[in-house]
């Protein structure tokens, strides 16, 4: 007698299934850690470009430059797009720019659990939430 090999209908079906649950898991959790990575990669930035901030303000005492040209808005690839350093708006109005300066970070695509980053001089993080610091 002359023995079939193969897969039956039935066995395909079920690897067929398996693979698109796993599929289908993958997918619906990968935007996720997606936008946590976006989220991690512009709060090193603006960690980054606070510390060059700070440095200048050991050296002078102010936040501000004598430079009269202000950058524009830096795009990155990682999915934010970094504000140059803004003077800090608060209950009362500004702050003096000796005092205060906070840099922003804005997602390309919206977040409407965290439509921004901003980090201040003075250690406060915008939003406050946890969830949009990784």
């Amino acid at each position: 007698m002359h023995r079939l090999r193969g897969f039956t209908l039935v066995e395909v079906m079920a690897v067929l299934v398996i693979a698109a649950v796993l599929a289908f898991v993958a997918t619906s959790t990968w935007p996720a850690y997606w936008k946590r990575t976006h989220r991690a990669a512009a709060g090193a930035a603006l960690v980054a470009t606070l510390s060059q901030l700070e440095l200048r303000h050991a050296r002078t005492g102010t936040y501000a430059t004598d430079d009269s040209r202000s950058p524009g808005p830096m795009t990155r690839a990682d999915g934010y797009t970094i504000f140059p350093p803004q003077v800090c708006t608060g209950v009362n109005g500004s702050l003096p720019i000796s005092q205060c300066v906070q840099v922003m970070a804005v997602p390309h695509t919206p977040d409407p659990d965290c439509p921004f980053l901003a980090l201040r001089s003075t250690g406060e993080r915008i939003p406050d939430d946890p969830a949009c610091w990784p």
